[in-house]
């Protein structure tokens, strides 16, 4: 169960719609998670209409999915459409890192390079808090550009696949980066020698590393159901959207 607030009563649909848009992009909610409409009202102290305009909001945004006149569901992105994500993400991340590091201040290089030393200590022990702090590492440099149309947008992709970074995270929690060897560091070196050109070739560096993988495994994923549909046709049923990450 995710981690929501109460609600104050003023602009519900709006705080409870932000609250479950941060859930989604914090990977709060597992792919093919259902979300009750009730129990969520219910865990923020609010009416069940501005929970049904949020998720409406979310639906629309492609943040959930709808499979039937009340089920609704966290989206489960096949490996073509992450693709497509991360490829949007590359251009448009590299274009805010490029901006952050001609206008990003000494305190916020402060702030990242804290940050990423509790990324970096948690990765191996701690793979959801270290999935929220690498969310927090990639915003961090997008605030530092200035640039809100940019972050509005590259948001709502992350709201998309929030979900499947956590299982990246927990999938590569045995990975040990205490030698400074992550990528995160070209990032903050970039940064702080103000190199707009080092600093976009980064964080896409980064994007491209960790998309590489995650696509690589949900290829794999979706050719293994393949195969167990066509081998047992008639008698298996179809898998749960959750079921998919059960054998990792």
């Amino acid at each position: 169960m995710s981690s929501l607030k109460p609600v104050k009563k003023e602009n519900l649909s709006v705080k409870v719609y932000k609250q479950i848009r941060e859930a989604l992009i914090n990977g709060q909610y597992e792919p093919g998670e259902r979300l009750i409409i009730g129990e969520l009202a219910g865990e923020m102290g609010v009416s069940i209409t501005p929970v049904r305009e949020a998720i409406f909001r979310l639906i629309s945004e492609q943040g959930l999915e709808m499979q039937a006149a009340t089920a609704v569901y966290v989206p489960f992105l096949d490996s073509e459409r992450l693709a497509e994500i991360q490829q949007i993400r590359f251009h448009l991340e590299g274009m805010g890192a490029a901006e952050a590091a001609l206008k990003i201040t000494t305190k916020e290089l402060d702030d990242l390079s804290a940050l990423q030393e509790e990324f970096i200590g948690l990765t191996s022990s701690n793979p959801k808090r270290a999935s929220y702090l690498n969310r927090k590492f990639h915003f961090a440099i997008l605030e530092a550009s200035r640039m809100p149309m940019l972050i509005s947008t590259v948001e709502s992709f992350w709201v998309i696949s929030g979900p499947i970074l956590k299982i990246f995270h927990v999938k590569t929690s045995g990975l040990d980066y205490s030698g400074g060897q992550h990528r995160h560091e070209a990032v903050l070196d970039a940064l702080k020698a103000r190199d707009p050109v080092a600093a976009a070739k980064a964080i896409q560096a980064d994007i491209t590393w960790g998309g590489k993988i995650m696509i690589d495994w949900l290829a794999e994923r979706e050719k293994e159901q393949a195969l167990i549909q066509s081998i047992k046709p008639a008698t298996r049923k179809k898998p749960s959207i959750s079921q998919a990450f059960t054998d990792r």
